[in-house]
């Protein structure tokens, strides 16, 4: 039998607990304590000499990289791609960032024993207060003449919103009124356009950072709002290892 990932352990070990102290009456204490959601440099260093004897690009072939071991498909859930293929391959900031929301999604027993020895429950430091904010307005650009008039057009993701908007080009260096084609694509990322399909209309490629699967989102050649991509269909999987797509 494979032995179970060390994340999924970790998450039952943390569930059974919570259920223990809430049988024990100790609910509404834990319903008051602060979240753990961030921790200090000094913490998180304390993790990685647990983890990784402080060896921030550590990679030894188990399936857990980086300072604070952390698996791929958890890295590319909780945006660390965005930095680096492998979380090894990620700077010491990078890979605290990313473990951040790690942190306030799964709490510190994503960590284990580690975590709790290090204190990372009890610590809601910033780790870098000076850290520019998160990216905002649109990202994710691609082009390509999506509306079938000939005019290369634009398409980006909001980041506020995870919605997908077309700029339709005027071809003359701007936009007409941009159309929403699309819902829910804070979720994907490293997006590409070429005619995939064959059928002389421009696709959209993307990879899902959850998954890592690669999927094409066929054009229909019209700006026709959420119709101007079709249903999308898995081309490929595994993509999470890829850090920038390009068409041909």
């Amino acid at each position: 039998m494979s032995e179970i990932p060390r994340t999924q352990r970790r998450i039952g070990t943390k569930t059974a607990a919570a259920t223990a102290l809430a049988a024990a009456g100790l609910a509404a204490g834990l319903l008051s304590a602060a979240p753990a959601d961030a921790a200090s440099v000094s913490t998180w260093d304390k993790v990685a000499q647990c983890e990784s004897t402080g060896n921030w690009q550590i990679n030894t072939g188990n399936g857990y990289y980086g300072g604070l071991q952390i698996v791929l498909s958890t890295w590319n859930a909780y945006g660390g791609r965005e930095y680096a293929a492998y979380p090894h391959q990620a700077t010491k900031q990078q890979q605290i960032l990313t473990a951040e929301k790690i942190l306030a999604g799964q709490g510190a027993g994503a960590w284990g024993s580690c975590g709790a020895g290090a204190g990372l429950g009890g610590d809601h430091a910033d780790p870098y207060p000076a850290t520019p904010p998160a990216e905002v307005g649109m990202v994710r650009l691609a082009a390509a003449d999506f509306t079938g008039d000939g005019k290369q057009d634009l398409a980006g993701v909001e980041s506020g919103t995870g919605k997908l908007w077309l700029y339709p080009g005027n071809g003359a260096g701007g936009f007409g009124d941009r159309v929403q084609i699309g819902s829910g694509w804070g979720a994907m990322s490293e997006l590409a356009t070429a005619d995939y399909t064959g059928d002389g209309k421009p696709d959209l490629l993307a990879v899902e950072n959850a998954s890592g699967n690669l999927y094409v989102y066929p054009g229909t050649g019209s700006a026709s709002g959420m119709s101007t991509l079709g249903n999308r269909v898995q081309v490929g999987s595994g993509w999470g290892g890829m850090r920038e797509l390009t068409a041909l």
